[in-house]
């Protein structure tokens, strides 16, 4: 039994942490059954500092906890709010247990109450009990708050007067989701490493997928950038060579977060995209019930189109820890989920 902590500045290399001790009044020990590790882990570790992803389960100076998306089951408890045995879909440490304090209890799951916690967004406190709505446990690890992000981009996009909606890192999970649901709306354009290219037209959900050094050719007098890679000189050389083309641009992930970003951008300015943000707004536009069956119709329709996913299993420290310096490195087939025990 353990966690693993990534090593600042060192993101690929990581110390194993004992898991947590006794309880007190008011917590509940789960194991992490399973997590999925994808680009979006990297991400959260990158940015672990400056969008305190780091402080969701602290650890030792020069290291930090990789949050990661899966399922825990309640082993012990001294709360009223969950029951032994019961299974539970949240954010987790990458490791093979955590204790929470569950709060804000209701049909629809529960919030993690811990103090150090209180201010971090509330998307990323909430637990819900495990259900089969999102398909197999292996899919919901890889996809759901993966495609929760796909969806609220697309709400997003869907509302722009663009002819042309360009995504970097386009084999990416996040990206793949979002370029599914605009195909036929807008033009969707891929770009990718010539590695992967093949692969993201494979998918069917681009019209056009170029490789990073060809921009060319990229059709659209009102193109969106919507940028999953956090690389430089990427985001740069889109902003200088589509010039008045560009109407806006959208940072989403660091998926080249090896890359620095320092160069002063040409056309519009880059626009942060936080999910949990956006989230909120449509909740209050549409209402929880109007916001969960939207999404959920828009999962059914992408989970559909799943054909070319292979699921792979890594089990023990290890090969977690192996796998993820393999993520980090950018050494992971974009047609790979995969899904993870310690």
């Amino acid at each position: 039994m353990t966690i693993l902590a990534a090593q600042i500045g060192a993101l690929a290399q990581t110390t194993a942490l004992p898991d947590p001790g006794a309880l007190a009044d008011g917590e509940a020990r789960f194991v992490i059954e399973q997590f999925a590790l994808t680009a979006n882990n990297v991400t959260y570790a990158v940015h672990g500092e400056d969008f305190a992803y780091w402080k969701f389960f602290p650890a030792p100076e020069d290291h930090g906890i990789v949050p990661v998306w899966g399922f825990g089951r309640a082993v012990e408890t001294r709360s009223d709010a969950v029951a032994v045995g019961s299974r539970w879909f949240g954010y987790w440490p990458m490791g093979s247990q955590a204790v929470l304090s569950p709060q804000q209890v209701s049909a629809f799951g529960f919030t993690d109450g811990a103090a150090h916690r209180a201010a971090l967004p509330y998307f990323y406190n909430r637990y819900s009990p495990a259900s089969a709505a999102w398909g197999d446990d292996a899919l919901q690890c890889l996809f759901r708050p993966l495609y929760a992000t796909s969806f609220l981009i697309d709400c997003l996009m869907a509302t722009r007067p663009l002819d042309t909606l360009l995504l970097s890192s386009a084999s990416s999970k996040t990206a793949l989701g979002v370029a599914q649901a605009a195909l036929g709306r807008q033009t969707v354009v891929g770009l990718t490493s010539p590695a992967n290219r093949e692969f993201c037209l494979a998918t069917g959900y681009y019209d056009q997928v170029y490789s990073y050094e060809d921009l060319g050719g990229i059709p659209g007098d009102a193109i969106g950038f919507i940028d999953f890679s956090g690389h430089g000189g990427v985001r740069h050389n889109v902003h200088s060579l589509l010039a008045g083309r560009l109407t806006e641009s959208h940072i989403v992930g660091d998926t080249h977060w090896q890359a620095p970003n320092t160069a002063q951008l040409p056309g519009p300015v880059p626009q942060l995209f936080f999910a949990p943000t956006v989230a909120q707004d449509r909740v209050a536009q549409w209402g929880a019930a109007g916001y969960d069956a939207r999404l959920s119709a828009a999962w059914a329709g992408f989970a559909a189109t799943l054909g070319w996913l292979t699921v792979s299993r890594v089990m023990g420290a290890d090969a977690v820890a192996a796998a993820w310096a393999r993520l980090v490195n950018g050494e992971i087939n974009p047609a790979d989920g995969i899904v993870a025990s310690l």
